[in-house]
């Protein structure tokens, strides 16, 4: 059971609620919950007038609204709100909205009620996982539309699946035995207003590339074996000449990886240096550990963050209507970042791949990698593999544009300034995905290109070999090549990385 606290969630922990753990509040956020919730109260009796409470919402917030309205104006927020378009969210990016939301609400000050923070982890807890579709938030204001779509069931409203198994809000929250809520004070607007889709998919966007940056250290040193690769490019005193902390970090993996290699030695008369794309392994890769380390970090503030307006202090009293807590431009920067450092270590991939397979490049290995028990011409070997792996790489390129300066002025230009967020997030997401595709391409053509020189892996990269050897055999005469990919591709996915 994981402890929703308003403080201390990190990436690691939302991955695991994200694959299922459930999730409770701890005693001191139920409190801080409660205490928002009467100061809220108390706020509202005095005759305060407050942000979508005592108004209405957006450029309409002139509009006055009385307390026989409130529950009506709550309610109907979430319906007018709820305009997304496009796929369902994954199952695993709902659950991580549902966490995120409630960690917001778990910090005190947005005059949540507790029955509405504790109706998310129910949802959680139940398994009951609402229908969020993908599009429609511009970052700012919170990511409202598939906010909105995420609590919809709340009110029997929108669709859900659970056990797999689509149906509408209403019948979902029943057969779940959960009670439906009555959206009073400001629950409906506390339930929509942050960056929790940004965050739901920036979290398991950076996890995923975390870890495939640790890949992608353990297929660049079999690449390098396989092309008998230089190895006082990743000296440490090469590094320390150059102090970043990825590059130095890079170097050690480097290292570790290839120690005990037959294959990557010491320069020689005949090779004094390598193509950028084995020698600046380290500056590469490096670049991508730092662009990591800095999106965690932005991540797991704005995770903890309240992410809300208004806003309503409970140690001094602060009251503002005039909070920007809910604009994503800070996890929007970081997340392009993130996308371009892992678009970087794509391209380098596919250069390695295209040098493995051309014998100009390859150091003596047969044309296009194909066995020598095999025809030349008749077979084609990994030719077309290295294709795609350009028009993987191609589409990187295409999707290179960062979210974070798309600003579309919306809400009757209340709203003139807007970070797209949800479309930096997504971009990672795309790139961490599709480096997985490509590395796994290289994967598959080093481990071919050591077989065909009779070289064993060095020991700490034999276990990936040996994963990828259950499923994909030494190539001998052409095969299906798509299912090898996927196969490669599965093996990324589910092993540590070395």
């Amino acid at each position: 059971m994981e402890r929703i606290a308003g403080e201390g969630l990190d990436c690691a922990t939302l991955g695991r609620i994200a694959a299922g753990a459930p999730a409770r509040f701890s005693a001191a956020a139920r409190a801080r919950i409660a205490e928002g919730e009467a100061r809220l109260a108390a706020l509202i009796a005095d005759g305060t007038p407050i942000y979508g409470v005592t108004t209405g919402f957006g450029a309409l917030d002139g509009a006055k609204v009385t307390a026989a309205d409130n529950q009506a104006l709550q309610r109907n927020l979430l319906k007018s709100h709820a305009a997304g378009l496009g796929a369902p969210m994954p199952e695993a990016e709902v659950r991580a909205m549902l966490a995120l939301r409630a960690n917001v609400l778990a910090t005190g000050i947005t005059g949540a009620s507790l029955e509405a923070a504790e109706a998310l982890l129910g949802m959680l807890n139940a398994g009951l996982l609402p229908e969020v579709p993908v599009q429609g938030s511009v970052g700012a204001c919170g990511d409202l539309a598939p906010l909105a779509h995420l609590v919809l069931p709340l009110i029997g409203e929108g669709f859900c699946r659970l056990h797999g198994e689509r149906m509408t809000g209403a019948e979902g929250m029943a057969r779940a035995g959960l009670a439906q809520i009555p959206m009073t004070g400001r629950d409906g607007i506390a339930l929509i207003n942050g960056t929790e889709q940004t965050t739901a998919i920036g979290c398991l966007a950076w996890l995923e590339g975390d870890a495939l940056i640790r890949w992608a250290e353990a297929i660049a040193a079999l690449s390098l074996e396989a092309l008998g690769g230089l190895n006082d490019s990743f000296d440490e005193r090469v590094a320390l000449a150059k102090p970043h902390p990825g590059q130095i970090e890079a170097s050690r993996r480097l290292r570790e990886l290839t120690q005990g290699s037959v294959a990557v030695l010491a320069p020689r008369a005949s090779r004094l240096r390598d193509a950028l794309s084995l020698r600046n392994i380290p500056q590469v890769i490096g670049a991508a550990r730092d662009a990591s380390a800095f999106c965690q970090r932005v991540l797991e503030i704005e995770i903890n963050a309240a992410n809300d307006n208004p806003l309503f202090g409970l140690a001094d009293g602060f009251v503002t209507s005039n909070s920007g807590n809910f604009h994503g431009q800070a996890a929007a920067e970081a997340l392009d970042f993130l996308a371009n450092a892992l678009t970087s270590l794509a391209v380098m991939s596919e250069r390695r791949c295209a040098r493995l397979v051309d014998p100009a490049t390859n150091y003596g290995l047969p044309a296009f990698l194909i066995h020598p028990e095999a025809t030349p011409g008749r077979n084609s070997g990994f030719m077309i593999a290295q294709y795609t792996a350009a028009s993987l790489v191609a589409e990187l390129r295409m999707r290179s544009i960062p979210g974070a300066i798309q600003s579309v002025p919306t809400c009757a230009n209340t709203e003139d300034h807007v970070p797209m967020a949800p479309l930096a997030a997504r971009r990672a997401a795309f790139a961490a995905e599709t480096l997985r595709q490509v590395m796994a391409i290289e994967f598959l053509l080093a481990a071919q290109a050591l077989d065909l020189r009779g070289h064993a892996a060095a020991p700490a990269l034999r276990p990936a070999v040996s994963a990828l050897r259950r499923h994909v055999p030494t190539m001998r005469e052409d095969a299906v090549m798509g299912p090898q990919i996927e196969a490669a591709i599965a093996v990324l996915r589910e092993m540590p990385p070395p």
